[in-house]
């Protein structure tokens, strides 16, 4: 092998290196930590396509079209018992319905639910002292891994 193939052949190397460096910084996902609730909180990827549809006065539905998430948040606090009932039953309701036909399967030592017919990931967090009872729902396990991970009360 002579000087000038040895040269190629590192030319070729660095290239194919760039363009793999290249592919990874466009392919990465950056995420910002949010607050779903007043008391609780986590990373989800950025996006410019978010809609929020409020489904009561405790209850809302945050949908990230670009990243295939799904956030369902009720937070009754020390509301009414005609509120927790309305409001409650809607929540459980949905919640029941993401496990249909869902397999149980654990992700960052949280217990996820994964539909393969629908292929979504859907994780349920409750917390007695702050109220919150969230849905979150992703197509992505890697995401959802990252989100579920990133969970915090305050």
């Amino acid at each position: 092998m002579d000087r000038k193939d040895i040269i190629i052949i590192i030319l070729s190397l660095i290239i194919v290196a760039l363009l793999a460096f290249n592919y990874v910084e466009d392919n990465q996902v950056l995420y910002q930590t949010v607050n779903i609730t007043d008391t609780f909180s986590m990373d989800v990827p950025l996006s410019s396509n978010v809609t929020k549809t409020q489904i009561s006065k405790h209850m809302h539905i945050v949908n990230d079209s670009q990243n295939n998430i799904e956030i369902t948040s009720l937070n009754l606090g020390n509301e009414s018992t005609m509120d927790l009932i309305e409001d409650g039953s809607k929540y459980l309701y949905t919640q029941e319905s993401y496990k249909l036909g869902a397999e149980q399967i654990t992700l960052s030592n949280h217990t996820v639910w994964y539909n393969r017919k629908d292929n979504n990931y859907i994780a349920f967090f409750s917390n007695e002292t702050t109220n919150d009872n969230v849905i979150i729902v992703c197509k992505d396990n890697e995401t959802m891994a990252r989100m579920i991970s990133t969970v915090s009360y305050h």
